[in-house]
Parts: structure tokens; C-alpha cells; sequence
């Protein structure tokens, strides 16, 4: 499988057995025939591109990992059954079996930061997460299990704690409490904003989502774009009315912002448009 990966430049993956790892959706697994010797190889999706979106986080300006995934599931399943007609295997990435932040972190491919993230030490917070479910083993699949033996954590700075505009971030064992509610969640808020959240929303400038936790993150600093060309194109820097009365009914379901409605996403723009002065400040 390595070099089935490095051609498509995940340059991140590690096998593990699922016996390590937490299993929260286990009809999952049983629906598709794994029991508790199956193996699991993780991988890590880098997806920040070299263009900074304005009014976006970085995962809403790039089109939709999940087409990603997708194609590279299919690719990934020939792949094996090509060599292994009987062997069992899918990729899952979302919608998984397994708490996919956890297996990460035990697979060795980083640790998870005080705003709850993966935290790459090359690629920073900015990736996806995705994993093969198998019953092949390492001679089959000409993997080496990692060696990780536990759940590494952050050096506890605060940076992120500190940056965050609601105060939901908790630094280390201190609870702040969150004075208001996640910049990100309410902007994915359905119906009509109050006035006090209209004006949260305007002074932090996002028409979808927030990255100022992952930007402030030390690890940040001289974080790598992603090599994976899928992400480098399609970007959306900028998103505006005129931008996305632009996009036809396939490009707008091709945004990791459709799965929330059109409504919504336009509701956020028209908010930007009204204070764009603001935004851009």
C-alpha cells in the first residue's frame, strides 16, 4: 500500500490494529463484516493550499474533501482487490467507526492541541482525517504496525485559548467558559441571527466557520501547504454575492459549506455584503 499512497502524495498513514483504538459506531463495523482483529491504516489529508481565503476557513474554500475520498475509496478498494479478491476493506473518513481524532494521535501522526484538533507537526491542525478498515495484515500489506504507545498532548501554551473570540477553548485543565457561542457553530446557525450575533459575526469577519485557533498555533508558523492537488484548485479566497450567484447547482454542492442549505450560506454573505467595510477592516 505504500506506494499506492505516495503516488497519490499522503505522505501520512500508519497501521494499527483496531483493538487499540475506540470503536463508537460499532454497528459499523459489524454491518461491514470487522471484528476486533481487523487492522486500520490512518491517514492524514493536508488541505491548507498557498491562498489565504478572506471571509472562509481554509476547509470551506477548497472544494469538498469528501469528493476526494470518494474517488481515492474506489481507487484504494481495486487497488487491494486486485491482489486480494477476498479481502475485506473500505475507507471510511467522517462518518467512521472509530474516533478518528484518537487513532490519529495513537497511529503516531500527531497529538491533539487544547482546541481539540490533530495537530500535525508539519501540516499543523489543516488536515482530514480518513482511514482503511481491513482484515489483511502487515505481509499483505507491506506495513510495519507503529510503534506509538500512547496519546501525546500539547505543550499547553494558551495562544489558542487566549485568541479564541467566545472563550470556548479550555487551556489545559482551566475551564474559562464560554462567554459567547463558537464563532464557527453560528455561523453554520440556521435562521435568522440576533443583533448581538450579527455583530459577533461582522467583527470577526466569517461569512463560514473560524480558523483562529489553528492560526495562532505555533505549529502554524511554518506549517506546509498541502501537496495533494486536489486542494490547490477550485479555491474560493474570496466568497461574494456575485461569487455565488456564480456557481452552478453542482459547483455549490461541491463546497464543504452546501450540506448546511443554500439559505444559510446566503444569509452569511449578505451579512458580509452589508458590512464589507467592516469585514475588510
Amino acid at each position: 500500500m505504500r506506494d499506492f499512497f505516495e503516488k497519490r502524495n499522503i505522505e501520512y498513514f500508519s497501521l494499527v490494529p483496531l483493538s487499540r483504538l475506540k470503536v463508537i459506531k460499532p454497528y459499523l463495523l459489524e454491518k461491514n463484516g470487522f471484528d476486533q482483529g481487523s487492522n486500520v491504516i490512518m491517514m492524514l489529508l493536508p488541505y491548507r493550499s498557498e491562498i489565504k481565503p478572506q471571509n472562509l476557513t481554509v476547509y470551506a474554500s477548497v472544494p469538498d474533501y469528501h469528493l476526494f475520498v470518494k474517488n481515492l475509496a474506489l481507487d484504494a478498494e481495486n487497488y487491494v482487490k486486485s491482489k486480494y479478491p477476498n479481502a475485506k476493506f473500505k475507507l471510511f473518513a467522517d462518518h467512521s467507526p472509530i474516533d478518528e481524532v484518537h487513532a490519529a494521535c495513537i497511529s503516531g501522526l500527531g497529538f491533539i492541541g487544547d482546541n481539540g484538533l490533530l495537530i500535525n507537526e508539519k501540516y499543523s491542525s489543516f488536515v482530514f482525517l480518513c482511514e482503511c478498515i481491513t482484515d489483511l495484515g502487515e505481509s499483505e500489506l507491506g506495513l510495519s504496525f507503529c510503534k506509538s504507545t500512547g496519546v501525546s498532548e500539547c505543550l499547553h501554551c494558551g495562544r489558542c485559548a487566549r485568541a479564541c473570540p467566545s472563550s470556548s477553548i479550555c487551556q489545559g485543565d482551566a475551564r474559562l467558559g464560554s462567554k459567547k457561542e463558537c464563532l464557527s457553530a453560528l455561523t453554520q446557525k440556521k435562521g435568522a441571527f440576533t443583533p448581538e450575533e450579527e455583530r459577533f459575526i461582522v467583527e470577526n469577519g466569517s461569512i463560514w466557520g473560524c480558523d483562529i485557533c489553528q492560526n495562532v498555533c505555533p505549529y502554524t508558523l511554518n506549517a506546509s501547504y498541502t501537496p495533494i492537488e486536489f486542494f490547490k484548485k477550485g479555491v474560493i479566497p474570496l466568497l461574494t454575492l456575485d461569487t455565488l450567484s456564480s456557481l452552478s447547482e453542482d459547483e455549490f454542492n461541491a463546497r464543504p459549506f452546501a450540506w448546511r442549505g443554500y439559505d444559510t450560506i446566503l444569509r452569511n454573505v449578505m451579512l458580509y455584503e452589508k458590512n464589507r467595510r467592516e469585514f475588510e477592516k
